[in-house]
């Protein structure tokens, strides 16, 4: 019954996940396909610059709004119910994270073809844990402040806050949300998640690397 809770949890995560924001945006208000136009990534970034900063924002916000609601509802779904009887309930939203990163970058409702996971990772941050959520922002936005790249600031949360949440976990420090506990597989989860947003990022590295990733010029 465990396999089966937590089976239906990660489905429902990539299928929340695989929702195509940007895509669906583009194409019922602009008639375009953002994949075929900018970085041709479905993200909130390149969305942003195609079809401006507003909707680039909303497309972010509303990538946020699906990781968090899935996350959530497994959460208290196994908590409050009688599904708690089987112990599932900090696995259960955690595969569901986890998969919701995996539906944003691999959409089954548009050919596999997705965001780079920033919008998920940062929301399952949020919705987990309010210290990481401060250190994330400190972290992205000072290297945004240093280096101009959004890509670049992306991936230092990516490889920064995992080991921080590894260190939380050693040291037992009690700072979750309610719906979030410290354990290795939370530490777990944030590393997975940042390691697909790090592999979807590898041809930004590259441009990096060879100094040829757009900086941002409104900071």
């Amino acid at each position: 019954m465990k396999a089966v809770i937590l089976l239906i949890c990660s489905l429902i995560g990539y299928l929340f996940g695989s929702i195509p924001t940007s895509i669906v945006i583009g194409k019922i208000f602009f008639k375009k396909d953002i994949r075929e136009y900018g970085s041709k990534n479905a993200g909130g970034t390149n969305a942003g610059r195609v079809f401006g900063k507003k909707v680039g924002l909303i497309v972010i916000i509303i990538d946020i709004i699906k990781t968090i609601i899935p996350i959530i509802a497994a959460y208290f779904i196994c908590k409050y119910t009688s599904l708690n009887n089987y112990g599932v309930t900090d696995y259960a939203y955690q595969f569901s994270a986890i998969f919701c990163v995996i539906g944003h970058c691999f959409p089954i409702f548009a050919q596999f073809k997705g965001g780079k996971g920033v919008s998920s990772f940062a929301a399952i941050i949020f919705c987990t844990n309010w210290l990481l959520t401060i250190i994330g922002l400190c972290i992205f936005f000072l290297v945004l402040k240093l280096k101009k790249y959004v890509s670049l600031s992306s991936i230092s949360c990516a490889l920064i806050l995992p080991i921080i949440a590894l260190v939380f976990t050693i040291v037992n420090l009690p700072i979750g949300m309610y719906y979030a506990s410290y354990s290795y597989f939370y530490t777990l989860t944030i590393a997975i998640s940042g390691i697909l947003l790090i592999i979807m990022h590898r041809s930004n590295i590259k441009r990096l690397i060879n100094h040829e990733e757009r900086k941002i010029k409104w900071m």
